[in-house]
């Protein structure tokens, strides 16, 4: 799968903006603070119909304007795709110059011309990797980012999980909200117990499978990375004690029950998914505490290039690479490594700094140049 062409009205720094690309390599350049990044979260809004930036929609447009959009054309399975995006600001907060204060948000999908109705019907469509400095933190950092990757790259898998986990957030939602309330009915906790169970359950299953699949690949990509001198080892750690999916919805349930005084007490449902983590062990040792930065960074680009992996192997697509300012991370063998791994996929790199021999490595390119949000 490839992007042949974007445009851009009123997305971040870019006013009105269209550009054609390379089919295979796009290396875009310019300054700090250009627009770079802002050209590789677009390609990936276009795929996840949300940003791997920002939770917060109305930064993504430009300042002073009410609305934004986003449109790209695709060539999938040789058969053209076009997605759009719209992202608006409503209520008052409209105008030049007058930023984005108070209103709501609201946002329109479209695929083929056709609207859509959420962000669930144009998942599966695209699919794109995204590769950051930001993905430090995925072994870094705290378990509620490796939750967001985790679910994250379900959902680029499996647009179903989308509703999965959807429907157990609001499962959540709405007993935490009868826990906070003054007057409980056991009755109706012992309701959403049950529903929440199997709701859990059903998450619980993906993340179980999908951390399975993601292990093996990432453990091929970090033995390539580190000519075989590694080898990194991806857990699942649920909140509860279910060792096995089909475990899952009995002691979810029974762990709801026993914990019903403490989460009365804490006006909160304190165990679940909403809690589970990722384990990240490279030769016996805990990458987050006894990880060196080098190690760190390494196995980042393993789970990357895992993701990239189960793309190809459960769609038959490849996933399209957006590379930011990451190869100025590595040394010139291991930019060599990781760019021999992108032969048959359409990647796009920002990089202030790429080695000579890693650039030859990568054949006919297109350069991009973006100044001040203009594409050069």
């Amino acid at each position: 799968m490839i992007i042949e062409t974007i445009e851009f009205s009123n997305f971040r720094n870019y006013v009105s903006e269209a550009t054609v690309f390379h089919e295979k390599v796009n290396i875009i350049t310019g300054k700090n603070a250009q627009g770079k990044t802002n050209l590789i979260e677009a390609i990936n809004l276009l795929s996840m119909g949300k940003s791997f930036r920002t939770r917060k929609e109305s930064e993504m447009i430009r300042f002073g304007e009410v609305s934004c959009l986003v449109k790209g054309m695709f060539l999938k399975q040789g058969r053209p795709y076009g997605t759009a995006v719209e992202l608006r600001v409503n209520g008052h907060g409209g105008g030049s110059g007058s930023g984005h204060g108070g209103g709501g948000k609201a946002h329109t999908y479209f695929v083929n011309g056709a609207e859509m109705l959420s962000v669930a019907d144009i998942l599966g469509g695209v699919y794109t990797v995204v590769f950051s400095p930001e993905d430090l933190r995925i072994v870094k950092g705290e378990p509620e980012v490796r939750r967001r990757f985790l679910d994250r790259g379900l959902i680029l898998l499996r647009p179903l999980y989308y509703h999965k986990l959807k429907q157990y957030r609001a499962v959540l939602k709405s007993r935490n909200a009868l826990l906070k309330a003054e007057r409980v009915s056991i009755d109706l906790i012992d309701i959403y117990d049950e529903q929440l169970a199997a709701a859990g359950a059903a998450v619980m299953e993906e993340r179980f499978r999908h951390t399975s699949a993601l292990s093996a690949a990432a453990k091929r990509a970090d033995a390539m990375l580190t000519d075989e001198k590694e080898s990194i080892e991806i857990g699942y750690r649920p909140n509860i004690a279910a060792e096995k999916a089909e475990d899952a919805k009995e002691i979810f349930g029974e762990t709801l029950r026993r914990g019903r005084e403490r989460d009365l007490l804490m006006k909160s449902t304190e165990a679940g998914p909403h809690r589970d983590d990722l384990s990240l062990v490279v030769d016996g040792k805990d990458l987050r505490t006894y990880g060196s930065q080098g190690q760190q960074r390494t196995a980042a680009i393993a789970l990357r290039l895992a993701e990239k992996e189960l793309v190809r192997q459960e769609t038959g697509e490849e996933a399209i690479l957006l590379l930011d300012d990451v190869m100025s991370e590595l040394d010139a063998d291991r930019q060599g490594r990781l760019l021999e791994r992108f032969g048959a996929n359409q990647i796009f790199v920002t990089a202030a700094v790429l080695d000579e021999k890693a650039a030859a490595a990568l054949g006919a390119v297109k350069f991009i140049r973006i100044e001040e949000g203009k594409v050069i």
